[in-house]
């Protein structure tokens, strides 16, 4: 069986690292660059259909994580080359066993025990940037062939790690790289690019950011299994057409806040919100983007939903902002799409590099709805009055 594959710098540079001898091999990419569907391409076509009885793993910070990006391509790939009966699939323990005896396994890094012991021929780490040294030298440490991504948004331990092989090579990546990439993502890079100077160092050049470009600290987003019992919750809804719609369900106390991604979808239609909706109580409390007025009141009068439009007064974003940023933030696991934007809204700065005060750069639907769900919470907390008499 011949397989014609159209592949880009990703792939083609892999093979040529492996091939001059490099046993570890890291890519440094920016958005949209197509590093991870490139390394899953490699993987599947280079590596498990032509080396026997070896073990590939593939290693994430989560398996929502795991389930949108390098399961979603393996199974792509398997379907669109038509190697559904060559290649068998446990939907069980999330492995892929191939003609050749070599077997392809997913695990997420909160289920990472039964493979931190085992020896493998390779080893993929995805955003490794987002999972923790010791748990990745482990698994480093027993593999013949290491391949890694990540985005340079900040520095992390890697450079550290990487001084105990010799044999490692660095690859970066940028959207230009992409042969799969649309046009009209590419232009929204190029015009991002141009008024983003942080966003131009990170995406464009592969160069770290630093810890000041951004809005929300890694320390201060924790990753939670479920959202606790004990907490108080409203949803907060942000409409888009071509940009997603989201809703979330965010509670806080004095110190913290809890977010639980609900949906975050493109194109959404009238009755994609009415079967979305569906999974909570009407009594349930809704604040949403009052810019949207129609869906608004579509929500309330027609599905009969408990839903106030945002009041968004002058400063709102950055008053918000900042009242995030004073809480430690737990996002649930399976919020793929809300920790994505909250560990990349980045400072905006100006072509000097100069920060512009309560301007943000990056997605920020989901972060939008947060602030919605959380209006009454902050007024409470942050609004008084006072008489005087003159």
């Amino acid at each position: 069986m011949q397989i014609s594959l159209n592949y880009g710098k990703v792939f083609d540079e892999t093979v040529t690292a492996f091939d001059l001898g490099s046993d570890v091999v890291i890519h440094k990419g920016g958005t949209g660059s197509g590093k991870t569907y490139e390394i899953m391409m490699y993987l599947l076509f280079k590596e498990a259909l032509s080396v026997k009885n070896q073990v590939i793993t593939v290693v994430s910070e989560s398996f929502p994580h795991l389930k949108i990006g390098t399961i979603r391509y393996a199974d792509d790939f398997i379907k669109n080359y038509e190697l559904t009966n060559l290649i068998k699939k446990n939907e069980t323990d999330k492995t892929y066993l191939f003609p050749t005896g070599t077997i392809l396994e997913f695990f997420s890094a909160d289920r990472i025990g039964k493979a931190l012991g085992a020896r493998r021929y390779m080893l993929y780490g995805n955003e490794i940037n987002s999972l923790k040294q010791s748990v990745w030298e482990e698994l480093a440490r027993r593999s013949q062939r290491v391949i890694a991504d990540f985005n340079p948004t900040m520095q992390f331990w890697l450079e550290d790690w990487l001084k105990y092989y010799s044999k490692s090579k660095i690859i970066t990546s940028n959207y230009l790289d992409n042969i799969a990439l649309p046009e009209h993502e590419k232009e929204r890079i190029e015009k991002r690019a141009s008024l983003d100077s942080n966003f131009r160092r990170v995406h464009i050049l592969c160069e770290y950011g630093s810890a000041d470009d951004l809005v929300f600290l890694p320390e201060r987003i924790e990753l939670i299994d479920e959202l606790p019992k004990d907490i108080k919750y409203n949803f907060g809804m942000d409409f888009g057409w071509t940009a997603p719609s989201t809703m979330v369900k965010v509670g806080s106390s004095q110190d913290a806040v809890w977010i639980d991604e609900y949906f975050y979808r493109s194109g959404m239609k009238e009755n994609d919100f009415a079967s979305e909706l569906s999974k909570i109580s009407k009594s349930d409390r809704i604040v949403g983007d009052s810019e949207d007025s129609r869906m608004i009141n579509y929500i309330s009068n027609t599905l009969n939903y408990n839903i106030f439009a945002a009041k968004k007064p002058a400063g709102s974003v950055e008053f918000g902002i900042s009242f995030l940023q004073a809480r430690k933030l737990y996002i649930t696991k399976r919020s793929v799409n809300t920790i994505r934007e909250f560990r990349n809204l980045m400072n905006s700065k100006d072509r000097n590099g100069v920060y512009i005060r309560g301007k943000y750069d990056g997605d920020d639907h989901s972060i939008d709805a947060v602030r919605y769900a959380l209006e009454g919470n902050m007024q409470q907390k942050n609004q008084g009055q006072i008489i005087i008499t003159v």
